[in-house]
């Protein structure tokens, strides 16, 4: 199970408990006294990081299709009609070893958690991180390291002082661990420690990621549930979204990496809208939870167990419109995917023009996608470098049948991973890299001859 870490709480579901919870944040009692806020909240059940299944929302109707994910290698699974819904079965999922193993059986009204940890009627909703800033201007969440690496190597951070707060056995081979720090030890002093006690490991702060947007409500109508025809299936890691946005049968499954289950959310149901105005047919997972502050936010830990979630079920193409800092143990998964053949596409990133690269879009491996207008003009917030890969439409783009209209590299995205994923059926790298080879050929070149930082090789629109 995942236990919250010293600068990472649970947000209460009850109007009570959110109150005590404001008042505990109004005397800085996040970062001082985390254990004290937990116990308002010690109702609030957890939930099990290595089997996020077990608390899905299948969002639509009658849930009850059973469903393995290496059906959709051939892109055209058919989920449609009344009492579709999602119990995986996961045949490659070893549970073995170090952390917690069960059965994936989860059916059943809220998920049917194996161990019966949840309260149906009152479960924590999200996770909300205190954050500090390193010195170069990044987030992380204080008090805590992102551990990648075999058994033995945690072990020998173990021994060294360091203490588990969570371990989750990764599909991709080996663990990801959040460790305590010992006391009195900083965070840089801490990865400097681990890199001289587990040399064969991946140690860094536990870094906080954003999804930066501009959307604008339009006049509200009811959305267009128009019909799609399915060229494929999209991994999109991003917030929970709204099915009632999507056409019927166009959202496969969602599920909760910060959380007990997803939450819908604006800005994962606009990416989810966009990729699915493109044909494809979309896995969600729902990684976010909130800073202090109220805004959106998601640790390196969360999305890195998307990826390896999304590795372990064999979805060929990821869509991660998220921007934040590098980070090693990220990184890692970015590597772990792309090896294997999946295809990998980033936002840019929304800094401007003189912004340092974002992340994962500037990591190798990553196809980063910028953002450009109805003319072809480059969207004025968007990040430039030479990692940018591919421009598409970004700027006041309509979603939700025209419920809104939203501007980002965010949303430019979706575009290009939609079309990676129509012609990429299941994780290849000699398949992979012919889609995008067959990209580049395509890409309108919009700015100097080849590749250029502004637009990467150019444009895809329609």
């Amino acid at each position: 199970m995942v236990n919250y870490a010293v600068g990472e709480l649970k947000k209460p579901a009850s109007l009570l408990r959110r109150a005590a919870f404001a008042a505990a944040l109004s005397v800085g009692a996040i970062a001082a006294t985390p254990t004290l806020l937990l116990s308002t909240i010690a109702s609030a059940h957890e939930f099990d990081l290595d089997h996020p299944d077990d608390v899905e929302d299948n969002s639509g109707p009658g849930n009850g299709d059973d469903f393995d994910f290496d059906d959709f290698d051939d892109g055209d699974h058919d989920n449609s009609g009344p009492g579709n819904g999602d119990d995986f079965e996961d045949h490659d999922d070893d549970r073995s070893g170090h952390g917690s193993g069960g059965d994936d059986d989860h059916s059943g009204h809220g998920g049917g958690d194996r161990n019966n940890d949840f309260d149906i009627g009152f479960i924590a909703e999200e996770i909300i991180y205190s954050v500090e800033y390193d010195n170069r201007g990044s987030e992380f969440v204080p008090g805590e390291i992102v551990f990648v690496g075999r058994a033995q190597d945690l072990a020998l951070a173990l021994n060294a002082g360091f203490t588990e707060i969570s371990v989750h056995n990764l599909a991709s081979g080996g663990v990801m661990a959040r460790l305590g720090l010992p006391r009195g030890v900083g965070i840089d002093a801490a990865v400097a420690q681990l890199a001289q006690v587990a040399p064969d490991a991946i140690t860094t702060p536990n870094n906080i990621y954003r999804s930066a947007q501009t959307m604008r409500t339009s006049a509200l109508r009811q959305p267009m549930r128009r019909a799609v025809r399915s060229r494929g299936m999209l991994g999109v890691i991003d917030t929970g979204v709204d099915v009632s946005s999507l056409p019927s049968d166009t959202l496969l499954s969602q599920h909760a990496f910060a959380g007990p289950a997803p939450i819908a959310r604006e800005h994962g149901s606009a990416v989810a809208s966009i990729a699915v105005s493109r044909g494809v047919r979309v896995h969600v997972a729902d990684v976010f939870g909130h800073s202090a502050d109220g805004q959106l936010a998601a640790s390196a830990d969360r999305i890195a167990a998307a990826i390896d979630w999304m590795i372990a079920h064999r979805v060929a193409v990821l869509n991660i419109s998220i921007e934040g800092p590098n980070n090693g143990a990220l990184a890692e998964m970015v590597r772990r995917a792309a090896e294997r053949g999946h295809i990998i596409v980033a936002a840019a990133g929304n800094g401007g023009p003189a912004a340092r690269p974002s992340f994962p879009a500037a990591f190798e491996g990553v196809t980063a996608v910028t953002a450009i207008d109805e003319s072809g003009r480059p969207y004025i917030r968007a990040n430039r470098g030479p990692y940018i890969d591919f421009a598409a439409p970004g700027v006041d783009v309509s979603v939700e049948g025209g419920a809104a209209r939203v501007s980002g590299t965010s949303f430019a995205a979706p575009v290009i991973a939609a079309e990676a994923a129509a012609h990429l059926h299941a994780p290849s790298p000699t398949e992979s890299a012919r889609v995008l080879t067959n990209l580049r050929a395509r890409a309108e070149d919009l700015g100097e001859p080849g590749h250029d930082n502004i637009f990467g090789w150019g444009a895809l629109r329609d």
